[in-house]
């Protein structure tokens, strides 16, 4: 009688344990590494993305995409400028709703030299749009301006800071 026991505690075990391996429910569809994406409309860039990897999820009821090592995206105008990038240490994309989540250490970078710093945003990439109910730092050229929460588009061109704190530099000839 052990002996049956025995054997059928080792084979249950065994199927338990292959399982467990082979379960590749939490696995990635895709996984790719050192990527540039480019993304264009009529044969001109709109964007770039680089990130060292990258891991999709498509067999869920919500895919999405995950960039773990983080991401660097770049925004160009009509001319072929850069106008704006956005940087983070981690992203995911919600492919059905076209959002995206960046995380840990982002800055947003326009050519006017506005930089904002925090360390959450969602990005709306069909409504071209920014925002975050975190701590915020923007530095501009009129100063660095603190606060909690933002709201902006996407090539961060215009702006607003909610809860703000700061130093602004006022030129008194104007």
């Amino acid at each position: 009688m052990g002996i049956i026991f025995l054997f059928l505690s080792c084979t249950k075990n065994k199927i338990e344990k292959i399982n467990s391996i082979t379960d590749r429910s939490n696995s990635p569809d895709l996984k790719i590494e050192n990527t540039q994406i480019i993304y264009s409309e009529y044969g001109k860039t709109k964007t770039k993305l680089i990130s060292p990897l990258i891991t999709r999820y498509l067999n869920l009821e919500k895919p999405y995409t995950e960039f773990p090592k983080g991401l660097h995206v770049f925004f160009y105008d009509s001319l072929q400028n850069e106008i704006a990038s956005i940087r983070s240490n981690y992203a995911i994309n919600n492919e059905t709703e076209n959002t995206w989540i960046v995380k840990n250490d982002v800055q947003v970078v326009n050519t006017k030299g506005d930089t904002l710093k925090t360390e959450y945003l969602t990005w709306n990439q069909k409504k071209k749009k920014i925002y975050t109910d975190e701590y915020v730092r923007m530095i501009h050229k009129d100063g660095i301006i603190h606060g909690k929460g933002l709201e902006a588009n996407e090539d961060l061109t215009k702006w607003e800071i909610k809860d703000i704190t700061g130093i602004i530099n006022i030129d008194n000839n104007k």
